[in-house]
């Protein structure tokens, strides 16, 4: 999994297909670098609760002259590709990804992974696996300048934690790169059996390449 692009919404509550995005971040990231950026503020069409404004600063001035949702979407869309998508939580990101390209009119079907629950089953000991406190427990680099709950700097902060999940599980899998199907196994794993899977790959052996045809 060398290229995938992080994912976090800002909305105006829980609900997908009642509530709206008022904020996306997508960022690429291809070899352990970020490639790309995509990050725009959108006008849901009605007043953002004051309680949204409080926790992500955004406010109704600061989206007023912006594209609605479904308007976005198709950028969006360019921009997403056929990559897979990580999300911090990623079943809320999906569920408003779905509903916003739906109003579209957009092909939205795509593969997501979530550092949310892959974090519960490879840091067991945080006492939160909210991205916050994952990133203080961890000590990760957090993005300079920018605020908790806005959309760019949650994406970067996930790709942080995201790399970070990654170089964790590769010392099971003698250095090889981890791919979809085994995060996703590891993923949905009941908690307690997660270090004992982990240990019966560590302990299997490293493939070797098929030989080459032979020399002339």
């Amino acid at each position: 999994m060398n290229t995938y692009t992080v994912i976090d919404f800002e909305t105006t509550g829980l609900y997908a297909g009642i509530d709206r995005i008022i904020e996306v971040a997508a960022v690429r990231v291809c070899d352990g670098k970020i490639v790309g950026t995509f990050s725009e503020l959108m006008n849901p069409g009605f007043q953002i609760p004051s309680f949204i404004t409080s926790l992500t600063g955004i406010t109704n001035a600061m989206v007023r002259d912006r594209p609605r949702p479904e308007e976005m979407m198709p950028r969006l869309r360019a921009f997403l590709t056929d990559h897979i998508c990580i999300a911090h939580n990623a079943s809320f990101d999906r569920r408003f990804l779905a509903a916003e390209m739906g109003f579209a009119g957009e092909s939205h079907e795509r593969r997501f992974l979530c550092s949310m629950l892959l974090s519960r089953r490879l840091v067991p000991e945080a006492t939160s696996h909210k991205l916050g406190a994952l990133a203080q427990h961890l000590r990760l680099e957090t993005p300079a300048g920018m605020q908790a709950h806005r959309a760019l700097a949650d994406a970067l902060l996930t790709v942080e934690l995201w790399k970070r999940l990654m170089a964790d599980l590769r010392p099971h899998l003698h250095g090889r790169e981890p791919d979809p199907e085994l995060v996703a196994r590891i993923s949905t794993k009941p908690k307690g059996s997660v270090a004992s899977y982990l240990a019966s790959l560590s302990a299997k052996p490293i493939p070797r390449a098929a030989p080459g045809p032979p020399k002339a």
